[in-house]
């Protein structure tokens, strides 16, 4: 059996932060689990797997079929700790495949092994599987290093697992992202640090042709590990390099004004316009403490698979579900 290389000096390095981090997270009294096993995987992986500072060698193509030159492309980005996905996020990946995208699910794991259970060909199209670092950019970019051929799809559509969706609202988003002039279509927008559309859901539609700014713009981004900082170095500039391109940009669901997290804050006038998502952090969470009374039949009113949120908030070891039963 060849034994693998030491890792070279920078993996080493990006090795010794995960561990780094997880001692911080011990000091702090959290969970450190997840740094561990990121930083185990990397060192199982050696030199020749580590990943690039782009990360893209660290992602396994587990199954593919041929890519259509007539449908669009959804790439779906999804972590799963070990390899399995929650319904919620089989369902989603489902609906928008019925929908007639061709779905390639990129899961992000901390299995040293980089496998994912597949969820079969009627659920999606493709499996990547990539090591958990970078967030959804740096996933995405991987994706499309790693096959380029994806360019030449008629749309690239971006989604991810951060939104619990409707499946009955679900089809008619889609037609109205079908149905816009835009180069690059958004759901909302945000004012926060500088106005930009946010990327837990957006479409591609600019022509073959005229692609380069997007070309430009993925081939740059690089796996960073602070959450922050991928939303101010990629999701936050890429609506103004998109239109410094020569793209038209739009965001479909209107918003209030001015700074703040409204995909949050305003979560129930959103559903009212018929908006198909809830945000995972606010039920999860709920950073910003928002009134989350009756949250269970308001997203039920819309044709949300309750039940299936509820299962997934409640796998927290931290007593989330007890709030959920209250909703």
């Amino acid at each position: 059996m060849t034994e693998r290389a030491p890792a070279a000096l920078g993996a080493r390095v990006a090795i010794a932060r995960q561990f780094l981090a997880a001692a911080g997270l011990v000091l702090t009294g959290r969970n450190p689990a997840r740094r561990m096993r990121s930083a185990v995987r990397r060192l199982a992986l050696g030199q020749d797997q580590a990943g690039t500072a782009s990360g893209a060698a660290d992602l396994r193509v587990q199954r593919l079929a041929d890519l259509p030159a007539d449908r669009p492309v959804c790439l779906f980005m999804a972590y799963a700790a070990d390899g399995r996905l929650f319904p919620h996020t089989l369902r989603y990946c489902a609906d928008l495949r019925a929908q007639g995208l061709f779905v390639l699910l990129v899961v992000a794991t901390d299995r040293p092994d980089l496998r994912a259970l597949d969820p079969g060909v009627e659920v999606v199209d493709g499996v990547l599987v990539r090591g958990n670092a970078g967030y959804d950019f740096a996933a995405w970019a991987d994706a499309l290093r790693r096959l380029p051929a994806l360019w030449d799809a008629p749309e690239l559509w971006f989604a991810n697992d951060s939104m619990y969706h409707s499946p009955r609202l679900l089809p008619e988003m889609m037609a109205r992202v079908r149905a816009s002039a835009a180069d690059l279509v958004a759901l909302t927008a945000s004012e926060e640090v500088a106005p930009h559309v946010q990327s837990y859901f957006f479409a591609l539609k600019a022509p073959l042709d005229r692609r380069q700014a997007a070309r430009g713009f993925w081939d740059e981004v690089r796996a960073l590990d602070d959450k922050l900082a991928v939303i101010r170095q990629y999701e936050i500039p890429h609506r103004a390099r998109m239109e410094a391109g020569g793209l038209t940009v739009e965001a479909l669901y209107a918003t209030p004004a001015g700074p703040g997290n409204h995909l949050q804050g305003s979560w129930r006038s959103l559903l009212e316009q018929g908006f198909p998502f809830v945000k995972v952090e606010l039920l999860r969470d709920n950073p910003f403490q928002l009134d989350l009374s009756g949250w269970r039949g308001a997203l039920a009113t819309q044709g949300f698979v309750v039940d299936e949120i509820a299962f997934h908030l409640g796998a927290r070891p931290d007593g989330t579900a007890a709030l959920m039963e209250m909703g």
